[in-house]
């Protein structure tokens, strides 16, 4: 592999992290709306302590550690790529429940040696999510766009982009809500597919629902 190709990789990165976190933040505040707007709110849940684990379903590894990446095309920019995206996780988990005023976590992780995804994980329940601009791929020429679409019990932002012989093809990046009672989970990628996501997400809903269950 080029030094090129090794630096275009790891600057995409750092790249889809740092817009990560301002997509979750943004998102994250879209879910808080309704505390904000004064309306009268039911007696809220006892907080669950949120804490995103080290591997999620599936063979997903934390991307803030090193050996994620062994053996992978990343290998020799383990290091770099796993201490940016320690502060990156470091600064959501600080930020989220700041602004939120709700237990949030967030995470990011690798697949394979090189396939990002990224997670957020909030306590309340979902709804509030959706692209600021909707434009139908289908009639764009290859030209690409952004639609939404119900993935499993989960709702997924499709973009895809430009397509040389004007077909929709598949989404260029997917982001995707899931919720579980009073947890809700948002997780994108531009390499995973989303119904892996939202199964992904799912699960690990469901074990972080189970360990507040037991505190």
């Amino acid at each position: 592999m080029s030094a090129s190709t090794s630096n275009s990789r790891t600057s995409t990165w750092v790249g889809i992290a740092v817009g990560l976190v301002l997509l979750g933040l943004v998102a994250a505040f879209a879910i808080g709306l309704p505390k904000a707007s004064g309306a009268d709110e039911p007696e809220a849940a006892p907080a669950i302590d949120i804490v995103l684990p080290a591997t999620l379903p599936g063979g997903y590894a934390a991307a803030d550690d090193p050996d994620s990446f062994a053996d992978s095309q990343l290998a020799q920019q383990a290091d770099q790529i796993a201490q940016q995206q320690a502060a990156s996780t470091k600064y959501g988990n600080e930020v989220l429940p700041a602004v939120l005023g709700t237990p949030a976590a967030t995470r990011s992780y690798v697949v394979d040696g090189t396939k990002a995804v990224f997670i957020q994980v909030f306590q309340a329940r979902g709804g509030a999510f959706a692209p600021t601009v909707l434009t139908d791929p289908a009639t764009t020429n290859g030209a690409g766009g952004t639609t939404m679409d119900n993935v499993g019990d989960g709702v997924c932002i499709l973009t895809y982009g430009q397509s040389q012989d004007g077909s929709t093809g598949d989404p260029s990046a997917v982001q995707c809500q899931v919720s579980h009672g009073e947890l809700t989970a948002q997780i994108q990628s531009s390499t995973v597919p989303a119904e892996d996501l939202v199964k992904v997400a799912g699960a690990l809903l469901d074990d972080l629902q189970d360990t507040g269950q037991d505190q």
